[in-house]
């Protein structure tokens, strides 16, 4: 970037650092929505509710059929980045 052109779009920069800002917390909600160990264990606490009598069987069914959803997703991406060799 030429002198002229960084002068120019220096009022561009706090626009720039929320964008990133905003980026990164969508990258990081990402993981954290499709982070295979994270629904293993909600799958189990779900699980667990049920048997303890605090969830219904309609309420579970739904859940479930989320969880495996992001499960689905969460292998999508990973093998994704594997064939893209990201990991």
């Amino acid at each position: 970037m030429g002198l002229l052109t960084g002068l120019l779009t220096l009022p561009l920069a706090p626009v720039r650092g929320v964008a990133w800002v905003a980026e990164a917390l969508v990258e990081e909600a990402e993981r954290q929505l499709y982070d295979e160990r994270s629904i293993r264990r909600e799958l189990l606490a779900l699980e667990l509710a049920f048997e303890d009598g605090e969830i219904d069987e309609l309420e579970r069914r739904d859940r479930e059929e989320q969880l495996l959803q992001r499960l689905q997703i969460s292998r999508a991406r990973g093998a994704e980045e594997a064939s893209h060799g990201w990991q």
